[in-house]
C-alpha cells in the first residue's frame, strides 16, 4: 500500500525499489499497489516506474479495492477457487483446494463425464454445464458440479435405484443431495431413461412441465436408445415420442409391446444407460406383488413385450449358467418343452436368486406359478420360429 507515510521509511522505499528492480529484470509483474492518500505527483517524486500502475485506490471503499485485487489476482478465475465457492453456495463444504481430494474430482470429471464409459455402467450421471469451457469460471463450474454428481453417485451404487425402485423412494433420493433435481430439470430426457417411472402421470412431481416439453419434440429431435435397426412400432411407422418418454405418451408413444419390454431392461444411448439389474431379475419383478404400484396399462404391455421378446429376459448376462437344468432344458428343447421337477427345482432357484437381488421376500413357487401362467416358455419358441422362417423368407 503506497502512501505518505509508506515513503517516508527508508526500509519501505528499498524493499519497492528491490521489488522494481525484479519486475525490469524478471519481465513480469510482481507489484500491484493499492493508493492511500496519494497520487501521480507523489508515486512519480518516489518511483517514476510506478507511476502508471495502479491496482486500486483506498478513496473507492474496501470493496471496490478487494474487487480490484481479485481482477488482477485472478484474471480468469481460480477454476478451484470458483468450484469451491460454488459447492459452498449449494451447501456443500469442500476440503481446501490444496487437499487431493479435489485431484479425484478432475480425474473423473475428465475420464468419465466428458466421455462417459457405457463399460463402466455409470447410471444417474448427466452432462456438464459447459461442453468446451475455454477459461476459468466455465471449467470451475464443471468441476463443481463433477464434485456434485460423485457425491450422489455413491448412493446410487449402494441403493440401486433403478426403474424398479417405487418413485416415492427416488423423489426422496432425487432431492436429497444438493444439485440433483436441478440437474434432472435440465435433463428430463436423462432422467425418463433413469427412471421411467417418474415419467408416469401421478409419479412426476416437480417435473411435469419439463416431461411434457420432452414429450412434444419430433422423434428425430428427441432422445434415441441405441439400437441396430428402426424401433418396433405397433403400426410399423414412426413412434409417436422419444424413446425415454414411451410411458408418459398416452399410446406409450405407438412403440410395439416387445420394444417396451426390451428398452425396459437394456436401454442405453451411446453414452448413458438404464441397465442395473438381468432381464430375467427385471421379468421376476415384473410378476411379483412388489410391482404392484406399476400402472396396469404399462405393466401388462411389458408382460406381454417379455413373452413376445424373449431377447428381453433371455440371452448374455440373464439367465444363463450352464449348471443350471431348467436353463439347459430351455435351449435344448423344442415347442414340446415339459417341466420336470429338477427344472421346475432349477426354475425357483433361479427365481430365489433374483428375488435376493431386489431384497424381495415374495415366495418363488408363487413367482414360477405366474411365470408358467404367462408362458414365456411358449414365447420364446414362437420367436424363435419367427425368427427362422424370417430367415428363409430372406
Amino acid at each position: 500500500m503506497l502512501s505518505p507515510a509508506f515513503f517516508r521509511k527508508r526500509w519501505t522505499q528499498r524493499e519497492l525499489n528491490g521489488l522494481v528492480a525484479r519486475e525490469m529484470h524478471e519481465g513480469r509483474e510482481l507489484v500491484l499497489p493499492i493508493w492511500h492518500n496519494i497520487g501521480p505527483a507523489e508515486i512519480i517524486e518516489h518511483s517514476p516506474p510506478l507511476a502508471d500502475v495502479l491496482a486500486a485506490n483506498s478513496s473507492t471503499g474496501l470493496e471496490r479495492v478487494v474487487s480490484e485485487l481479485l481482477r488482477r489476482l485472478r484474471p480468469d478465475n481460480s477454476p478451484l477457487l470458483v468450484a469451491r465457492d460454488f459447492l459452498i453456495e449449494k451447501g456443500v463444504v469442500p476440503p481446501i483446494v490444496t487437499d487431493e481430494w479435489w485431484l479425484n474430482i478432475v480425474e473423473f470429471k475428465e475420464s468419465q463425464l466428458r466421455f462417459p464409459d457405457l463399460n463402466l455402467a455409470y447410471r444417474w450421471i448427466f452432462p456438464l454445464p459447459h461442453d468446451a469451457p475455454d477459461y476459468g469460471e466455465e471449467r470451475g463450474i464443471n468441476i463443481a458440479w463433477t464434485a456434485l454428481q460423485l457425491d450422489w453417485l455413491s448412493e446410487v451404487e449402494h441403493e440401486g435405484y433403478c426403474q424398479l425402485t417405487h418413485p416415492e423412494r427416488v423423489h426422496t433420493y432425487i432431492r436429497k443431495w444438493p444439485g440433483l433435481f436441478e440437474c434432472c430439470r435440465a435433463n428430463p430426457e436423462l432422467l425418463a431413461l433413469y427412471a421411467p417411472q417418474l415419467t408416469i402421470p401421478g409419479y412426476d412431481d416437480g417435473f411435469a412441465d419439463v416431461l411434457d416439453a420432452s414429450l412434444q419434440l419430433p422423434y428425430q429431435e428427441a432422445l434415441h436408445f441405441f439400437r441396430y435397426s428402426r424401433a418396433e412400432t405397433l403400426d410399423a411407422g414412426e413412434p409417436l415420442c422419444g424413446d425415454a418418454l414411451a410411458w408418459r405418451h398416452p399410446g406409450l408413444g405407438n412403440f410395439s409391446d416387445g420394444e417396451l419390454a426390451y428398452s425396459f431392461v437394456h436401454a442405453h444411448t451411446h453414452h448413458y444407460t438404464r441397465e442395473f439389474h438381468t432381464g430375467f431379475t427385471c421379468l421376476i419383478w415384473l410378476l411379483a406383488d412388489a410391482s404392484n404400484w406399476l400402472p396396469d396399462c404399462v405393466r401388462s404391455r411389458l408382460l406381454n413385450g417379455m413373452r413376445t421378446n424373449s431377447f428381453a429376459w433371455i440371452g448374455t448376462g440373464n439367465v444363463i449358467n450352464s449348471e443350471n437344468e431348467f436353463h439347459r432344458a430351455l435351449l435344448k428343447a423344442n415347442s414340446r418343452f415339459k417341466f420336470s421337477r429338477s427344472i421346475m427345482a432349477d426354475l425357483e432357484s433361479l427365481i430365489d436368486e433374483s428375488l435376493k437381488s431386489l431384497s424381495l421376500s415374495e415366495r418363488s413357487a408363487e413367482i414360477s406359478r405366474r411365470f408358467i401362467k404367462y408362458d414365456f416358455i411358449g414365447g420364446y419358441y414362437d420367436q424363435n420360429r419367427r425368427l427362422r422362417e424370417g430367415r428363409r423368407g430372406g
